[in-house]
Order: structure tokens, then sequence, then C-alpha cells
């Protein structure tokens, strides 16, 4: 494999969640090129990703805008980064319509997927059925594993660049934290409403983090 496409749109969490999986490409093409195709929102994320080579970023909010030309420039634009990158595999790890087209159009010749729905079947050559109650993490690297990759050593590492690294530094700074102690951030709310905890489920988390000695 030269060139390998993964795909995770959102959310931050699951894109994070996607780094085993990740690291397992590598290791198992150790010179192929990595693409990593997610929301333009979270594409700042991926600079902590060591092993991915380039990012494409999809403007999602555009393609919803109901604005004709914001959707022509941006869809055409996505159809041609994923056709110039000319993949031989695309590895989706999101595993829904709009990441089943998007794969299907790179025209990879392999194309492998955790599969949720049978109506997207047809936009793989090997797929996956999902396994309930196991963590997203380990779903991503059984897919690999049962699409014929070895699964060897897990690597979780998310390294930061020293321009992320500096940005980090003066967030502390002017927030009074110190950056060489433990820290929790706490961000609240979701997408979804039905998602959400009750405002006092976060606070009693803050509360107990605090007396055990980490910054919230």
């Amino acid at each position: 494999m030269k060139s390998i496409l993964v795909i995770r749109l959102k959310a931050i969490g699951d894109v994070v969640l996607t780094l085993p999986a990740v690291n397992a490409v590598r290791q198992n093409f150790p010179n192929a090129k990595i693409t990593f195709l997610t929301s333009k929102e979270n594409a700042a994320l991926l600079q902590g990703f060591r092993e991915v080579n380039e990012v494409i970023s999809l403007d999602r909010a555009a393609l919803r805008s109901g604005n004709p030309l914001k959707v022509v420039r941006v869809f055409f634009r996505m159809l041609h980064q994923l056709r110039k990158g000319k993949f031989d595999l695309v590895v989706d790890l999101h595993g829904y319509g709009e990441t089943a087209w998007l794969a299907r159009i790179t025209g990879a010749p392999q194309r492998w997927c955790g599969v949720h729905r049978t109506g997207h079947l047809w936009a793989y050559t090997r797929r996956i059925a999902p396994v309930s109650a196991i963590h997203a993490a380990q779903w991503h690297l059984q897919t690999l594993q049962a699409c014929g990759l070895e699964i060897g050593t897990i690597r979780n590492e998310f390294v930061l660049p020293e321009s992320a690294l500096r940005d980090a530094r003066v967030w502390f700074d002017q927030h009074e934290l110190n950056p060489v102690n433990p820290t929790l951030y706490l961000q609240p709310f979701t997408s979804g409403a039905h998602k959400n905890w009750p405002l006092e489920n976060y606070l009693a988390v803050a509360r107990h983090w605090r007396q055990q000695g980490v910054q919230i």
C-alpha cells in the first residue's frame, strides 16, 4: 500500500479514539502515506497524530448550509482531493451513510469498514458487522484485524508539535494554571441534548478531582 485514507469525521473524542488504529495501520504499512479525513473543526486535533502525513478537512456546515454555491464548491473541492489522493486503501472508522459515499468516490480498490447499517454495504470491499458493548478504540482495532492486519503492541501516543505546546503554555498562563500539575478540562455540553449530564454532575466530578489535587 502506497497511499491510505483513514476517515473519521466527528466528534472530538471519537477522533481521538482512532489513534490506536492509525498507529496499527502505520505498523502494518510503514512506508505508506497516511491521510486522515475529518470535519473542519477537528482538523487541528490531528497535529497530535504523529503517523498521519496529511489531513483533509471537510466543511460539513457548508454542505448543510442550503446555499447552492457553497455546497457545489465544497463538494467538488472534496471530490478533487479524494480522487487526487489515488488511495490504495480506505479505512472508514465512522461507518455511516456520509462516509460510505466519501469512501466510494475515492475509487480506492480496497475499502474497509465496520458497517452499522446493511444499506451501506455497497460502498466497501471488506465489511465487518459492529459489536455491541465494546469500547470504540478496541472496535477499530478488531475491524483492522478482521480485515487482515496484524495488531501488535497498542500505541496510543498523542504528541503535540512545538507550536501547539507554545499555545498551550499561553493558555495555562492566562488561566493561572501550572502546566506541570495534572489538569482536567471539562467541556460540559455536547452536540446532542440527550447526551448531556445535569450541570451538578459535572460540578461533582470537578469537586472530586480538585480534592485529589488535580487542576480543573
